[in-house]
């Protein structure tokens, strides 16, 4: 049954549905990057030991994430200059344990700055207004074939017609935005949202990308994908889906091929070589 809705974020990580194992974009971009072995060691249903791994950069850009777009404060800033000592890691594992997002005392000044530049950026863009009319973290469950399904939006319009993704990075650049998409498998993520939406209400929404430094000036750009490029991340998750239902099939999740694969040198090292630049 395909469905938008509602779903805590421990609910949604863990995959706790009543559904068989699904999948997700970030899971999917482990079969197409790494491999099948990979992917299982990371989704929470099949690898019995699953452990969620976290960072202060994944924490730091949470925090901004959850102010910006759910309205809600859910740092705790611990008094410190970084996570060396003893104290700094209790109180930032205590944080965690209770869904919150710890930030170091330097950090708080970055997000709340952050928050601020992002709110002023997009109220003078085509997307004015867009915070008054969706919600946050709403939950898209659906089913293609036999496979299930799921993907969790930043920010998903109340018509369904416009998905927010909130990136953080070191530089909102937009061509150099642009030439992470593919290594990062942006193209996918956008794709298999778009995908989500239309299984579940018939409606291709727009997919944007709110991409923001997290250093002063906090610059912000907006990214969307070309039809070229959205047919390259459709392509994507088709190829992953067919990875993914092939595993559950066989219930084998190989690693890498155990061949031998030789090394073959760049253009520009050949050419290098043949004009003696290495002698």
């Amino acid at each position: 049954m395909s469905k938008i809705a509602l779903m805590s974020s421990e609910k949604y990580h863990a995959d706790d549905t009543a559904n068989p194992p699904s999948l997700s974009a970030s899971i999917a971009s482990v079969l197409l990057t790494q491999s099948p072995l990979h992917a299982w060691l990371a989704h929470p249903r099949l690898n019995p030991n699953y452990k969620e791994v976290e960072t202060s950069r994944f924490d730091l850009g949470q925090a901004a994430h959850a102010l910006l777009l759910e309205g809600e404060d859910r740092m705790v800033v611990v008094d410190a200059n970084d996570w060396r000592t003893k104290l700094a890691q209790t109180e930032r594992d205590d944080a965690r344990a209770k869904g919150m997002y710890p930030i170091l005392r330097h950090q708080f000044y970055d997000v709340t700055n952050m928050v601020a530049e992002a709110k002023r950026f997009i109220a003078n863009t085509e997307l004015v207004g867009i915070f008054e009319r969706g919600k946050p973290e709403v939950v898209a469950t659906w089913t293609d074939g036999e496979i299930h399904c799921r993907s969790r939006f930043d920010w998903l319009t109340d018509d369904r017609k416009i998905i927010l993704d909130f990136k953080t990075t070191d530089s909102a650049d937009p061509e150099t935005f642009i030439r992470q998409i593919g290594r990062m498998n942006y193209d996918l993520q956008a794709e298999m949202y778009v995908k989500a939406v239309e299984e579940c209400v018939q409606v291709t929404p727009t997919f944007v990308f709110v991409v923001q430094e997290i250093s002063a000036p906090y610059a912000c750009s907006l990214v969307s994908l070309s039809n070229a490029y959205r047919e390259v991340g459709k392509a994507k998750v088709g190829g992953a889906m067919d990875r993914w239902a092939a595993c559950l099939k066989s219930g084998k999740w190989p690693g890498y091929p155990p061949s031998i694969h030789y090394a073959e040198p760049a253009a520009w090292q050949v050419a290098a070589m043949e004009t003696g630049e290495y002698l």
